[in-house]
């Protein structure tokens, strides 16, 4: 596994910096965004360290983002959210505040302040939707 030790999200994931964990397995870890933007937001994140979205290249790639997803709309759901509520992407750089690949899930959607709609506005250059980053990548 590909680790950077100066990555706040490898430390969490060594167990060198605490997070509120929610759910983990050999290939991701889910923890609690540290600046929730609703009632419900956390983030999904794979254990090998990849850098953001656009290091994203292959049907491997591909395959990690669904995985990501998936299991982003399962633990929402042991949390009583709903996914059709939900705003499910990636901050796309430059505007990305840890570089590590990280799926951010937040629920309710209306429980977003105007600014944190605009940081997590759809289909603009800040955020891309879980389900766009798949399209892209087939």
């Amino acid at each position: 596994m590909t680790t950077d030790f100066k990555c706040i999200f490898c430390k969490i994931i060594s167990g060198d910096a605490p997070a509120e964990v929610l759910f983990q397995n050999e290939e991701l870890i889910v923890f609690l965004d540290i600046k929730p933007a609703s009632s419900i937001h956390f983030m999904v994140v794979p254990k090998k360290h990849i850098p953001n979205i656009n290091s994203l290249k292959t049907n491997e790639d591909k395959l990690l983002v669904e995985r990501m997803l998936e299991v982003g709309k399962r633990v929402l759901e042991l949390k009583n959210g709903n996914s059709e509520d939900a705003r499910i992407g990636f901050h796309c750089p430059p505007y990305t505040t840890v570089d590590h690949l990280h799926l951010h899930v937040i629920y309710p959607e209306a429980d977003m302040s105007p600014y944190q709609q605009m940081l997590f506005q759809v289909h603009h250059m800040f955020f891309e939707l879980a389900d766009d980053v798949i399209l892209r990548l087939e």
